[in-house]
């Protein structure tokens, strides 16, 4: 099937919310040649197409589909992970979590794939049980209640799904991820839930870990590479997490010790 840039914009205003007028605006054009590009009556520049994809705010992958779909190339590069040019950002994510230790710290990609992690996070998913976890998401949806080691899993939970609502919307149409969003907020566990005791807007909405000695409490700050313009790179996150209290830090603490 043939995708037209004039889908790709109707598609993006949709999302974004904004009339052929407010995009004009945005765009500083005429809403008649908008109106045009929206039918496939007029062919965009290539110049035309960055102006509005900025003002569209969107990400890189939806900027290049945009340009191959009006017969240009793309803007931005797709290298393979291994490429040279990107050493130095392999270099960086490397340094970060190490830096990071003795606290956990995952590297993932934009489909919650789990690419890299230090060592702390490794031993700490093998303790909780979650040595073959691949996918932080799938993770939640196969989380057995019997042997869960999540105390607080529906506010996790809910919390997440909220973080995939923003990242969804900020990317734009992504089956892979709808398809996830879709798959947790069903999930019999959260249906019918109640979260009247639950505060999610608390200053600081931490992961409970209840293992066998210990009881850890975790909350995560997410570091980006804002200036990275490859498209596979510019959506990888790393994850670093840190204690809320002196039992969790002391714990994470004598693990490196030993």
């Amino acid at each position: 099937m043939t995708i037209h840039f004039g889908d790709i914009l109707k598609e993006w205003r949709g999302i974004r919310r904004l009339s052929q007028l407010d995009l004009s605006l945005e765009a500083d054009t005429s809403s008649r040649h908008l109106s045009f590009l929206d039918s496939g009556r007029a062919r965009p520049s290539r110049m035309m197409i960055l102006k509005l994809a900025d003002a569209l705010q969107m990400p890189r992958a939806a900027v290049n589909k945009a340009l191959l779909a009006a017969g240009y190339a793309p803007a931005y590069p797709e290298m393979p992970p291994d490429h040279s040019a990107l050493e130095p950002v392999h270099d960086a994510i490397n340094i970060m979590l190490s830096n990071h230790l003795p606290l956990p710290a995952v590297v993932l990609d934009r489909h919650w794939n789990v690419v890299n992690a230090n060592a702390s996070a490794v031993q700490l998913f093998t303790e909780a049980g979650l040595a073959d976890a691949t996918n932080m998401i799938e993770a939640l949806i196969a989380d057995d209640p019997e042997t869960s080691v999540i105390a607080n899993w529906v506010e996790v939970v809910t919390l997440s799904l909220a973080r995939l609502r923003t990242e969804i919307l900020h990317r734009g149409s992504d089956p892979t991820m709808q398809k996830t969003l879709a798959r947790l907020a069903g999930h019999p566990r959260l249906v019918g839930a109640d979260i009247s005791d639950i505060d999610l807007y608390a200053p600081v909405v931490p992961i409970i870990l209840e293992l066998s000695d210990v009881r850890l409490s975790l909350f995560s700050t997410i570091a980006q590479f804002g200036t990275v313009q490859d498209v596979a790179v510019c959506d990888t996150c790393v994850e670093m997490m840190f204690p809320t209290d002196e039992t969790t830090r002391t714990w994470f603490e004598a693990r490196q010790e030993g």
